[in-house]
């Protein structure tokens, strides 16, 4: 079995942590420097195993050297970027290398499973994905657009989920977007987890993670139009149901 994880957005390390815990071997992919040094000396023994991997880059459509905007409040809002990574106007631009996922590809292997979260440029990666069907048996992004389950699609694969982020790594429910409390109730306690989940361990999957991925994601898998008509429905042609709700696409063959 293919053990192999490609963690592209590695953020704080969340999701690495999981994957490594869970036995799989991981290629971590990071562009903010700080975190890379965090998680080096946090991953240590997994670096030394032969385990893990972390490569300090950025993802392109070639390899060369890009600005990256690093933001100073929230982490998660730095991106390669600008109009996202200078939010709130404290930042940094740092130049960083860059590499495409076909590279990737094929200096490492097609992995398992394929996560991308990288702000932005998640079509990077699955413009990437081979079309002849030997890619990842499972991949994930942020549902930024229907573009990029479109391109899911033409590169093969066939079974789909909308998994809401916020909402425990359940999926898409458009009754419950709609009740006119869910917004606030969803806020109120995100916020008490987001609070607490470092003290106890409320979740097994932790709140901003991208939780679980393949066959123990929540629901069934759909089609493709199943999938789509879900999500033109929630964004309704740029008025979404609510502002509050973000999710993730999860595919496989």
């Amino acid at each position: 079995m293919n053990k192999l994880i490609y963690d592209i957005g590695m953020h704080t390390g969340q999701d690495t942590l999981f994957y490594l815990k869970s036995g799989y071997n991981v290629l971590a992919i990071e562009a903010d420097p700080i975190l890379v040094e965090k998680a080096n000396l946090k991953f240590k023994n997994f670096i030394d195993s032969g385990q893990l991997t972390i490569l300090n880059i950025g993802i392109a459509e070639s390899e060369g050297v890009l600005p990256f905007y690093r933001n100073l409040r929230l982490t998660e809002w730095s991106s390669f970027d600008k109009t996202m990574g200078s939010r709130s106007g404290q930042y940094e631009v740092i130049d960083i290398p860059c590499t495409s996922t076909k590279k990737l590809f094929e200096q490492y292997g097609i992995p398992f499973y394929l996560k991308v979260d990288i702000e932005g440029f998640d079509y990077l990666c699955i413009n990437d994905l081979p079309s002849d069907g030997r890619g990842p048996q499972y991949v994930s992004c942020e549902a930024q657009n229907i573009s990029l389950l479109e391109t899911l699609k033409s590169k093969g694969y066939n079974k789909f989920k909308m998994i809401n982020q916020g909402d425990n790594h359940r999926p898409i429910n458009l009754w419950k977007e709609k009740l006119p409390f869910f917004t606030r109730y969803q806020i109120i306690k995100n916020g008490i987890i987001i609070r607490l989940q470092d003290i106890i361990p409320i979740r097994k999957y932790k709140y901003s993670s991208s939780g679980p991925f393949g066959e123990n994601t929540k629901g069934e898998w759909m089609s493709f139009e199943q999938t789509k008509n879900l999500y033109e429905s929630f964004y309704n042609n740029g008025n979404p149901i609510n502002n509050y709700s973000w999710f993730d696409f999860h595919a496989k063959y």
